[in-house]
């Protein structure tokens, strides 16, 4: 009687044993099929956003720059290294490594950015010989608030996108003008050392309202670019006030200041 009862616990015994394997089998098999399913999700995210660490939304579309080669009588460096850190649709920061003709960098900061343009542009209403110009009232993110006076500016679309084109869209966008008479400014980067893009200025003359004039025959000082959530106030300006106010430091981004003092120096 005493040896049934034990065979019959050791028989239970290894049947619990034999469900304890089976769980740990099972739990195993869900496991790795897990971890199968997140590497492919992982594969599947690299496909689509390259090979960057960290990507908000969509993935950075526009052009990645890298230096070529070093000889002796050009020191600026080589890209031998460019590996991404972080990423959205508007820019892509990254660690290059760059060799100079003595050593190598291994922890140098990048940022791709789009180009962008500048234009001023001058007021409808005004004459060639004596030019007013519509100026923008407004403040960004960067300023803490402080008002400055801007240029329509815009970026280049990465999609092949020219930078007149740019110029003429973001022009007709932001304040409902064409004009006739463009004239480009030059071809700018915005840092030298870090990156963050070319900046394409424009000088735009000879220009009418289009269909989206109130017809008052006035510039609106509805809000405008609202596409991009700034608040922005259309003004007219004498070529001398243009003048005084780029000398007096209104224009507060270094891109805008650039724009107009290239174009007044094109005026003189």
């Amino acid at each position: 009687m005493i040896m049934n009862v034990h065979s019959r616990r050791g028989a239970t015994s290894r049947v619990g044993r034999r469900w304890t394997l089976l769980v740990l089998s099972i739990i195993a098999i869900i496991s790795i099929k897990l971890f199968v399913s997140h590497i492919k999700t992982q594969q599947r995210l690299i496909a689509a956003t390259g090979d960057c660490r960290i990507t908000f939304g969509n993935a950075y579309r526009g052009s990645k720059y890298e230096s070529t080669a070093v000889d002796a009588s050009r020191t600026s460096g080589e890209t031998i290294g460019n590996k991404c850190l972080v990423q959205s649709q508007w820019m892509r920061v990254a660690q290059h490594q760059v060799k100079l003709m003595d050593k190598v960098i291994d922890d140098w900061l990048w940022i791709d950015y789009h180009d962008r343009i500048n234009v001023l542009v001058q007021d409808p209403n005004s004459s060639k010989d004596n030019p007013s110009f519509l100026i923008l009232k407004q403040t960004k993110y960067a300023l803490s608030s402080e008002v400055s006076l801007a240029v329509v500016g815009g970026i280049v679309e990465p999609y092949g996108e020219e930078p007149p084109d740019a110029a003429k869209r973001e022009v007709y966008e932001e304040l409902h003008v064409t004009c006739n008479s463009w004239t480009p400014l030059g071809r700018y980067r915005t840092d030298v050392n870090r990156g963050m893009g070319w900046i394409h200025p424009f000088l735009a003359r000879d220009c009418k309202y289009g269909e989206f004039d109130d017809g008052s025959g006035e510039p609106s000082n509805a809000d405008v670019g609202a596409h991009d959530m700034e608040k922005q106030n259309v003004q007219s300006m004498t070529l001398s006030e243009v003048k005084v106010s780029v000398m007096n430091q209104k224009f507060i981004e270094v891109q805008w200041s650039n724009t107009v003092a290239l174009a007044m120096l094109h005026l003189m």
